[in-house]
């Protein structure tokens, strides 16, 4: 099983809390720790709910007992961020089942200012269709503001956005971060088929592990 370096933090029933684990391809001096990313994203159940680009709610049974995979975009990707989407999308809709129905694919905009849920609808049918897998969500100024620190993401770079991908355990916890660019569709598939058999989360032995020795 590929390696995964686990930082383990609490996140609370409907609460989506981020921190970093495996290394990207960010350099050291602006790679993100585990500190700084720690709550990025606001509560997913809190009023008003949070809504995909079909108007669907996300609330925090959307995501229980789920692996959920984070990947950022705007409503004007360019090409770097279009091949990212369209690549996410394939493999959303290639996983074998029944690991299609333990992940969640959560696409979050990161351009408040002009991406409403009508720009991020019109990208997402545009882009991958109306049926992807993907779940693309609007933030609002603040929410933005904090995923591009905790990212230390440069602003001189936007509009475009973070070219990282965050993966979650069944438990909410983080697991594992990418840098995303050419994505490692087959690396992230493996290390979701074997999260997936963490189902206590990443902090309890996997499903089928031989219980610890004894020391007495």
């Amino acid at each position: 099983m590929p390696s995964l370096i686990r930082q383990t933090f609490a996140a609370s029933l409907g609460f989506l809390v981020l921190a970093t684990t495996a290394p990207s391809v960010a350099a050291p001096e602006q790679a993100a720790r585990p500190s700084d990313l720690a709550g990025l994203l606001r509560p997913l159940a809190e009023s008003p709910p949070r809504l995909d680009q079909n108007g669907a709610r996300i609330t925090a049974e959307t995501l229980h007992d789920r692996l959920v995979v984070v990947a950022f975009v705007n409503g004007e990707c360019t090409i770097v961020c279009a091949v990212r989407t369209l690549e996410l999308d394939r493999l959303a809709r290639a996983l074998p089942e029944p690991l299609r129905e333990r992940v969640r694919f959560l696409a979050v905009g990161t351009d408040p200012a002009r991406d409403g849920a009508g720009r991020l609808r019109a990208m997402a049918d545009g882009l991958v269709g109306p049926t992807t897998p993907l779940r693309f969500l609007e933030t609002d100024a603040a929410s933005a503001a904090a995923i591009l620190a905790r990212l230390r993401y440069p602003a001189s770079l936007l509009p475009e956005p973070p070219p990282t991908l965050l993966v979650f355990d069944r438990r909410g916890e983080i697991a594992m971060t990418y840098g995303s660019d050419p994505l490692d569709a087959p690396r992230l598939l493996a290390d979701l088929t074997a999260l997936e058999t963490f189902e206590e989360g990443l902090g309890r032995p996997p499903r089928g592990a031989p219980p610890a020795a004894s020391t007495f």
